[in-house]
Parts: C-alpha cells; sequence; structure tokens
C-alpha cells in the first residue's frame, strides 16, 4: 500500500491546479523527473490515470476531480498538524494549574502569588495540594504541574530551581519570662518545644542535625501545621524553631519576637521542581517564571534550573 506523505498530496493538488508537470514542478521546487515519479505512485495506488495529456494541458479524470476535495482537506489538516504549536496566552487562558506546595510555600508565597495571578490572568485557575512523599511520581504522571517544597534529591529527568534560602532562628512569646533575644543551649534544651512535624516542614532535618551535635529537645507539642502556630506561642511559652521567613509571618500574627539560635543550622532552601515532560510548557514556564519573580528579592544562591 502506497505511503501518502504530504508531498505527494501537495503534487497532484499542484498540478490538479496548473495543470502542468513544469509548473507544477517550479512551484514545488522539485524536479520535473521527481513530479513524474510522484504522479506515478499516486497512479499505481488510485489505479486510475488522474491526469489526461491535452492540448491545453493535463486535466484531471473523473476521478481525480472526485478525489481532489478530500485530498485538499487531508493535506489542509496534515499542515496544520505540522506547523501545530503549543501556545499560551496568560490573559486569555482559564488553564487549572495544580501546585503541589509545603506549608512554607503555602503561608509565603501562595497568597502573592494569586494576587499577581488575579491581576494579569484573572481566567487562570490553581488548585493546591500539600506535598507528599510521592511527590516524583505526582510530578512524572502529571498529576500535579509543579512542586514548591524544600529540597529533593530526585531522580534523572527533573528539574529544580532555588527560590528561598532562609536561615532558622527561635520564635517565642513577647512575655516569655525567661527568654532575651538569646538562649544558651543548656535553655534551650530545657524549654518546651513546639514543632510542625510533616513531610515538608523541615522538622526531620532540623532535628537530624540537632542529634548530630548532641542536643535533645524537649517536644511539648507536635503540630501538622502553621495555621494555629502564633496564637500557642504567645499564649504559652513553648519555644519554635523555624525559618527566619515563616518567623516574620507569625510575628504579623500575635506577639511574639526572634530568639538567637545557641548553633548554625544550615538554611532552609525552598526550590520549585518539575519533570522533563513539562520544561516546554509554554504555560508551566510562565508559571515558573511568575514564581521566580515573586521570589527574586530574596536570598538566593544560584538560581538557574538544575536537571536532577
Amino acid at each position: 500500500m502506497l505511503n501518502i506523505d504530504l508531498s505527494l498530496l501537495r503534487v497532484f493538488l499542484q498540478i490538479y491546479e496548473t495543470g502542468s508537470l513544469s509548473k507544477s514542478s517550479h512551484s514545488l521546487g522539485l524536479s520535473q523527473p521527481g513530479v513524474s515519479l510522484a504522479l506515478k505512485r499516486l497512479k499505481d495506488h488510485f489505479e486510475d490515470p488522474l491526469f489526461i495529456r491535452t492540448p491545453k494541458g493535463m486535466v484531471p479524470t473523473v476521478f481525480a476531480q472526485a478525489l481532489q476535495p478530500h485530498l485538499k482537506r487531508s493535506a489542509d489538516s496534515l499542515q496544520a498538524c505540522l506547523n501545530f504549536q503549543l501556545n499560551f496566552v496568560a490573559e486569555s487562558s482559564d488553564r487549572k494549574f495544580r501546585l503541589g506546595m509545603s506549608e512554607f510555600g503555602q503561608l509565603l508565597l501562595l497568597p502573592r502569588l494569586l494576587e499577581r495571578l488575579s491581576s494579569i490572568a484573572p481566567g487562570v485557575q490553581v488548585e493546591v495540594i500539600s506535598i507528599t512523599h510521592d511527590i516524583e511520581d505526582q510530578l512524572s504522571e502529571g498529576l500535579i504541574d509543579l512542586a514548591l517544597g524544600a529540597a529533593y534529591p530526585l531522580r534523572d529527568h527533573f528539574f529544580q530551581q532555588l527560590l528561598i534560602e532562609s536561615p532558622y532562628t527561635g520564635l517565642v512569646s513577647q512575655d516569655h519570662p525567661e527568654v532575651g533575644d538569646a538562649v544558651t543551649r543548656e535553655q534551650y534544651e530545657s524549654m518546651s518545644h513546639m514543632t510542625i512535624r510533616n513531610q515538608t516542614s523541615g522538622f526531620f532535618l532540623v532535628n537530624r542535625h540537632l542529634e548530630s551535635m548532641g542536643i535533645h529537645r524537649k517536644i511539648a507539642t507536635n503540630l501538622s501545621n502553621y495555621t494555629s502556630a502564633a496564637i500557642i506561642l504567645h499564649m504559652t511559652n513553648y519555644f519554635i524553631t523555624t525559618p527566619v521567613r515563616v518567623a516574620d509571618v507569625l510575628m504579623q500574627r500575635g506577639k511574639l519576637k526572634k530568639v538567637r539560635l545557641p548553633f548554625e543550622l544550615s538554611p532552609m532552601k525552598f526550590m520549585q521542581h518539575w519533570h522533563a515532560r513539562q520544561d516546554a510548557d509554554p504555560g508551566n514556564r510562565w508559571l515558573r517564571e511568575i514564581i521566580a519573580t515573586l521570589t527574586a528579592d530574596e536570598s538566593l544562591s544560584e538560581a538557574a534550573p538544575l536537571r536532577a
């Protein structure tokens, strides 16, 4: 069976339009023998002469006349496929983006992101889910478009970009009777601590680091998120070890103060992650750029996308 491609369709349609092999070869940029060979392949396939040579040129047979509209539609459709580009126009888009986002991201980035989108892309929708341990599968299967959270050791075919780097601080009530601007190691170990213990809070990284230094906390309460953290700190003498950027937000919600820690912790790194399947998607690229712009005034190290 003949392998019909766009070049053969063009030959037929050009001969049909011009009634001339020589004119068709010139228009198509092909040699006349090449045009004749293509026409022969079409004749053999359809078992019809298709065109008859006359003093007035090549005239189509009845079969060719009936065939022409179908081949024209096929050629137009195939050309449209070959010219297809995935476009994204933010101002008129109603696309829904699904974001996996950590508590840190929902606290610091999400309000600013939604504010920006509402002004530049009012039809765009955002669905936010919490990041879980299967972040890689969610990205690779297209269940989420972007993941925003701590740095993860991702497999091949993933990209990640550093957005925010934040050191850690202590945070307590302004009325705490025993804590000033700093605490000693002995004070730190003797205090009642509050933690945010979930997949993305950094609790496990902080705990691992403290244990490596032989520092042990007395955990009074574990919370699943930051929702009530400020009011609990304000009403108790609890102490929380948290990124400075989170502390800044919590201090707006209660009478709290930062406390210098008696040790150094590696800064919390907040990243955006995406899979290679989404890398060239114009909409995904647009959203990544918006997010990077929103965090561009933060303390960053290398912000270029890195392939995992």
